[in-house]
C-alpha cells in the first residue's frame, strides 16, 4: 500500500502529453536552456520515500548551517573590533603606517571577488577545476530541490542548464513559489533545506575521499632537510648567488651535527649567535660539500643567529603534515578551508599545496593523484562554502524562502503580510551583517592612526 506522500505524487497534477517544450535566452553571456525533458528524471527519483524522510535531514543541516554562518560572521566583526592590532595587521584590518610604526608587517586583505565563488572573477579558484565544482554544486542543489518538490507532491513547471557563452555553469529547477508558500512549512521547509543540504552531503563525500587519498601518500624519501625557499639578503643567498646552494639540495648537518628534521635545525640554530661563523653541509646531487658562512640576524629574534632558508621540509615533516591532515577534521575542521597556492601557510599543511605535491607520490594512482585530489578539494569547497551562504536567512536565498514560509504559518491561518514584513526586516539585518563582513576589515584598514 502506497504511503501518503506517494500517493500524494500519484496525485498531484500530470500535464497532459505535449511535444517537447524548449527555449533559449541569451543575457550578458548567459545562456538559459529551458527543458521539461529532465522532470520524468525527477518524478522517476520521487518514486523512493528517502527523498521524504532525508528532507528532515537536509533541514535540521541548513538550519545548523544558517546558523553557524551568523556565528562566524558576527565572531569576525568581533574580533576585527576588539582584537589586537597585530592581529588586525595580519588580516589588512589596520593602517599599514600603523602597523609599520609598531614594527609589524602589514598585510592587504583578499580582493572582494575572492568571495564569489565563480572561476574567471574569483583570482585564486582555477578555472577547470572551479567549472568542475561549480556545475556539481549548481546541479545536485538545483535537483534535490525539484525531486523533494515532486515527492511533496508540487508540481514543477521545467528544468534547464545554464550556460556561460558555451561554458556549462549550473542547472535550475522552477517551481512554482506561490504553492510553495500556500503549503505546509513541514512541505516548503524540507523543499528549500534540499539544496544546501545535498550540497553539504557532497561535499563531505569528497571531503572523504580525498583525506582517503592523502592517507595512501608516500612522502620523498631523503635525509636531512630540503630547502624550498631561500631569503634575500641572507648567508643563503650568497651561496645560492655562487650556484652553491639551490631549491631542492639537502641541509645534512651543521658544525658537523647532523640534522634529520626542521625541528632539529631550529633548535641548533637557538643556539647560536649573529656574525658566528657556521659550517654547511649541502648534499648537491648526491655530494656532499661543506662551506663556512657568517650568520646574519634572525628577523624575528635578533638574539640569534640567521641562515636565510624559507620553506623547508624534511621527512618526517612530510610524514607529520600528511598525517595532519588525513585524521584531523574532528580537531581543526577550518583546515579544509585553507586553499593550495594562495596562502604562505598552505604549503607547510597542504600536502596536495604548489610547493609539497612534489614531494609526494602515491602507489595506487600514480602521477594522478594530484589533478584527482584538486578536482576533490574544489568539489569540497565549492559545495560547502554555496550550502552555508544559501542557508542564511536572507530572501531570496533558501534560508530566506524557508523563514518567509516559516512565519505564514505561524499560526492558525497563514499571514503572509505580516510574514513579508518580518521577512524582509531580518533579510535587512542579514544583509548588513553580510557587507560589515566584508567591507569593516577594509574600512578599518583606512581609519587615520
Amino acid at each position: 500500500m502506497p504511503d501518503s506522500e506517494s500517493a500524494q505524487l500519484a496525485a498531484s497534477p500530470t500535464p497532459e502529453p505535449q511535444p517537447e517544450e524548449r527555449s533559449v535566452t541569451f543575457s550578458w553571456g548567459i545562456v538559459m536552456v529551458k527543458t521539461k525533458r529532465l522532470l520524468h528524471f525527477l518524478d522517476d527519483l520521487a518514486r523512493y520515500r528517502i527523498f521524504g524522510d532525508i528532507g528532515w535531514v537536509y533541514l535540521a543541516i541548513t538550519i545548523v548551517a544558517g546558523s553557524v554562518m551568523l556565528w562566524l560572521m558576527l565572531d569576525q566583526d568581533y574580533i576585527l573590533l576588539t582584537g589586537s592590532l597585530a592581529l588586525r595587521c595580519a588580516v589588512g584590518a589596520a593602517p599599514a603606517a600603523e602597523c609599520v610604526a609598531n614594527h609589524i608587517t602589514p598585510v592587504s586583505g583578499p580582493p572582494l571577488q575572492a568571495y564569489l565563488l565563480l572561476p574567471g572573477l574569483n583570482p585564486y579558484i582555477p578555472f577547470i577545476y572551479g567549472i568542475v565544482g561549480i556545475v556539481i554544486a549548481v546541479v545536485v542543489h538545483e535537483g534535490t530541490h525539484g525531486v523533494i518538490a515532486r515527492r511533496l507532491g508540487m508540481a514543477v513547471k521545467s528544468t534547464g542548464v545554464l550556460f556561460f557563452l558555451i561554458i556549462p555553469i549550473g542547472a535550475f529547477v522552477e517551481i512554482d513559489e506561490k504553492l510553495i508558500l500556500q503549503s505546509k512549512f513541514r512541505n516548503s521547509g524540507r523543499i528549500m533545506a534540499g539544496g544546501p543540504g545535498s550540497n553539504i552531503v557532497v561535499a563531505l563525500i569528497a571531503l572523504g575521499l580525498l583525506l582517503v587519498i592523502i592517507g595512501g601518500l608516500v612522502p620523498a624519501q631523503f635525509n636531512g632537510v630540503q630547502v624550498q625557499q631561500i631569503l634575500s639578503p641572507s648567508p643563503a643567498y650568497d651561496l645560492f648567488s655562487h650556484g652553491q646552494l639551490s631549491s631542492g639540495d639537502l641541509i645534512v648537518a651543521v658544525n658537523q651535527t647532523t640534522v634529520r628534521s626542521v625541528s632539529n635545525l631550529s633548535q641548533f640554530m637557538s643556539t647560536t649567535k649573529p656574525n658566528e661563523s657556521l659550517q654547511i653541509s649541502v648534499d648537491h646531487g648526491g655530494q656532499i660539500r661543506n662551506y663556512n658562512i657568517i650568520l646574519g640576524e634572525n628577523p624575528n629574534n635578533k638574539a640569534i643567529g640567521f641562515i636565510g632558508i624559507g620553506e623547508s621540509f624534511s621527512q618526517s615533516d612530510l610524514v607529520g603534515i600528511k598525517n595532519t591532515y588525513a585524521s584531523n577534521f574532528f580537531k581543526d575542521p577550518l583546515l579544509y578551508l585553507v586553499v593550495p597556492g594562495i596562502y604562505s601557510q598552505a604549503n607547510s599543511v597542504v600536502p596536495f599545496s604548489n610547493q609539497l605535491a612534489v614531494l609526494y607520490s602515491s602507489p595506487s594512482l600514480g602521477g594522478a593523484w594530484y589533478p584527482v585530489a584538486l578536482t576533490l578539494f574544489w568539489i569540497w569547497f565549492i559545495n560547502v562554502n554555496l550550502a552555508f551562504f544559501n542557508a542564511i536567512p536572507l530572501y531570496p536565498l533558501d534560508g530566506g524562502q524557508a523563514l518567509l514560509n516559516f512565519f505564514s504559518h505561524f499560526g492558525r491561518k497563514a499571514v503572509e503580510s505580516r510574514a513579508k514584513l518580518l521577512t524582509t526586516i531580518i533579510s535587512i539585518a542579514m544583509l548588513i551583517l553580510i557587507l560589515s563582513f566584508l567591507f569593516l576589515p577594509r574600512i578599518l584598514g583606512l581609519l587615520p592612526t
